[in-house]
């Protein structure tokens, strides 16, 4: 499979095929675009990422929380991709990753506009730590995967995206670093720190049929890394793999379609949920006298 690119192509437009079918099915004559304008998949349309469809409960990834602020947790990533790929070939230790570290942070000129703003607010206590923290999560990374001349560091300013045909529905994911190409067979690493397990298929799933559907040539694999866990997690990718991600992305796109017909699914993750103030299910779920009163 690995060096037989009709194959892989052939998965490709299997798994594109598949996928436009299963949401015109869900979607009927729903968010079709307007001919002669420019689609706005987010304003008009549904885009699907890397997150929000991996929610056991619907309604999570249908009413995202929309308190995100930058922080030295969510940076470390992007100022750590940019730090790696400053690294020449024979950089060994942590003292290498430093430099680059400090490279980087000295040099924002080509950073998203966002996160520039973010750090340029930072005081010097708050650049030492995003500079620790960025070392720390390169170096964690490294160490499980090591350091290799093929391996080509993704830029964090850029995702995987594809546009259904004819449908304001936008697939998008990132990764954090590629080994081969279309000949040799694309390997995509991507680093999951989250809760391993079934997850773990499903995610590598998602990445697969977008980096598939995008390039019209399926990866011959894809690693998950959890530096917290120490854990390298290797998942082929095949017809089997592509057809969970299609039918996770419809059921996903189908409930973001239908918001008010999105069934709770009550569990653990009730106690920290942002909607739990205004969910019977959930309340029930952990105890309404738990929960302290909104605004508390």
């Amino acid at each position: 499979m690995a060096g037989d690119q009709a194959a892989r192509r052939e998965l490709a437009s299997t798994a594109r095929v598949r996928l436009a079918d299963s949401l015109a099915h869900v979607l009927g004559d729903r968010f079709v675009p307007e001919p002669g304008t420019k689609p706005d998949y987010y304003g008009d349309g549904i885009v699907v990422s890397g997150v929000g469809w991996l929610e056991r409960c619907p309604p999570r990834a249908v009413f995202p929380p929309d308190d995100y602020v930058d922080s030295v947790a969510t940076a470390r990533r992007r100022v750590g991709l940019l730090a790696l790929r400053r690294l020449g070939d024979d950089a060994s230790d942590a003292r290498d990753v430093a430099t680059a570290v400090d490279e980087v942070l000295a040099d924002a000129a080509d950073w998203p506009v966002q996160l520039r703003r973010w750090v340029d607010e930072l005081d010097r206590a708050g650049r030492a730590a995003l500079a620790a923290a960025t070392i720390t999560w390169c170096t964690s990374v490294l160490r499980l995967v090591g350091r290799d001349p093929r391996i080509r560091w993704a830029d964090p300013s850029r995702s995987t995206r594809w546009n259904v045909p004819d449908r304001l529905v936008q697939l998008t994911a990132t990764h954090e670093a590629q080994m081969g190409g279309v000949v040799q067979g694309e390997r995509v690493l991507v680093v999951a720190d989250g809760v391993g397990g079934p997850a773990d298929r499903i995610r590598a799933g998602y990445v697969a049929l977008v980096r598939a559907v995008g390039t019209q040539h399926a990866p011959v694999r894809v690693t998950l890394a959890a530096p917290s866990r120490g854990e390298l997690t290797q998942v082929a990718v095949d017809a089997d793999l592509l057809d969970l991600a299609v039918d996770r992305v419809t059921e996903h796109v189908a409930h973001r379609a239908d918001p008010d017909r999105s069934p709770v699914v009550p569990g653990r993750w009730c106690v920290h949920c942002h909607l739990l103030q205004d969910c019977a299910e959930g309340l029930a779920r952990v105890g309404a006298a738990s929960v302290p009163p909104e605004g508390r």
